[in-house]
């Protein structure tokens, strides 16, 4: 697969509101767009359908790849989903499609992607990842749901380490094409089977495992049902 750093810098901030954000503003800038955004600290993070991602400064990895090498790609929904495998691998957790990093069910980070138009019209993936490393203490609302790193190993966790390991991590995953490229390899991090989805009609179904092109397969009701992982991640396409 190819690398973000292919296509621009390497960018580290102290701080930022948001490092898909500051991907996306750069892409419609008129300067080069970097290929990785790294913070330190966020103070707007947000996951999917406009989510808050709380984390404390030192306390979370957070950093955005702007995959320019993949603009206009017929099925980009693959290049989150091999980052979400390129993490677990490097951070040994498990992944819940289509984007979730859990520990023993309980969620410690996950892979937002969004397709950003640069200057050029093009539709560019952007991923960001966003990883609890030491943080013991969550919101009430998440606090029976998340974990860290921290709450399950020793560390110490050197946020911008572990972001280069991971994008490093990239180079040895087949080309985000074809899932049945990706799917050996995801499924040896998977734990979607059992988990409880809220379907696009409402609904709730059990997820039996990932179908074609990346799609989740799940039971409603005994009747085995599809979700398009295209859906999930950025609406109707």
């Amino acid at each position: 697969m190819r690398l973000p750093t292919e296509s621009g810098p390497w960018v580290v901030l102290d701080e930022v509101d948001s490092t898909q954000e500051f991907a996306k503003r750069s892409l419609s800038g008129d300067g080069q767009p970097p290929g990785v955004v790294f913070a330190h600290h966020q103070t707007e993070g947000r996951g999917r359908f406009g989510r808050t991602w709380v984390s404390e400064r030192g306390g979370s990895l957070t950093f955005s790849m702007v995959f320019g090498a993949y603009a206009d790609h017929p099925k980009p929904w693959l290049v989150g989903m091999a980052v979400a495998v390129a993490a677990a691998g490097v951070l040994h957790v498990q992944i819940r499609w289509p984007n979730d990093l859990a520990i023993e069910r309980r969620k410690v980070g996950g892979i937002l992607t969004e397709l950003c138009r640069d200057r050029h019209r093009r539709q560019v993936p952007v991923v960001g990842v966003g990883v609890n490393l030491t943080q013991t203490e969550f919101p009430e609302e998440i606090a029976e749901t998340a974990t860290s790193l921290a709450m399950h190993r020793h560390g110490p966790f050197d946020a911008e380490a572990l972001a280069r390991k991971i994008v490093a991590r990239l180079e040895d995953l087949p080309e985000p094409d074809d899932w049945k490229a990706l799917e050996p390899i995801w499924e040896m991090f998977d734990d979607t089977p059992g988990k409880q989805y809220r379907l696009p009609d409402g609904t709730f179904g059990t997820a039996i495992g990932i179908g074609p092109d990346g799609s989740l397969l799940c039971s409603v009701d005994g009747e085995t049902r599809t979700v398009l992982a295209a859906e999930a991640l950025f609406g109707r396409l």
